[in-house]
């Protein structure tokens, strides 16, 4: 989530403090830039722009557990209707958060329609080569991937349609 929002962690130590972007904050398995000696204080999430749509999906195998897989959308409109900025912030499908680029590509400048919904999930699948394990196999977590970027897409777009942010 943290990811999909562009959110920056203040960390204060000894030394002072010092602000991290998410996407530099997260760096492997239950492992981050947070120093032995420091706390995280404070997490900066920028204000949306109006209009702004978010939508969350997970899958887990009981009620909370860690996740199969999971996405975190946040979409910025344009004037006209088309994804102006896009956030798909992928977990449970590597050893950190992913922000997933090229999805995130395939959204900006078009209307969120069924193709882009289609073409943005099937891209954000494909790109990935998620880990297999006991819980899931990797072809298992990209197929979940897919469903769930489709499936936080559409409740995106329903928001807009609605008027509601998403949830």
């Amino acid at each position: 989530v943290m990811l999909a929002l562009d959110a920056v962690f203040r960390l204060h130590g000894p030394a002072g403090s010092r602000r991290v972007p998410a996407r530099d904050f997260y760096v492997g398995l239950f492992e981050t830039e947070l120093a032995d000696d420091e706390l995280l204080v404070e997490i900066e999430i920028p204000a949306s722009p109006p209009g702004s749509r978010f939508a969350i999906e997970e899958v887990s195998r009981r009620h909370g557990d860690f996740a199969l897989a999971g996405v975190a959308i946040a979409l910025t409109p344009a004037g006209d209707g088309s994804v102006s900025d896009a956030a798909i912030g992928l977990f449970g499908v590597g050893d950190r958060p992913i922000l997933s680029k090229v999805g995130n590509a395939v959204l900006r400048g078009r209307p969120l329609d069924a193709a882009a919904i289609a073409e943005a999930a099937e891209a954000t699948a494909e790109a990935l080569d998620p880990p297999g394990d006991i819980h899931a196999s990797s072809a298992y977590r990209r197929h979940l991937v897919r469903v769930l970027t489709r499936r936080a897409l559409e409740r995106a777009n329903e928001a807009r349609e609605t008027g509601d942010r998403g949830g």
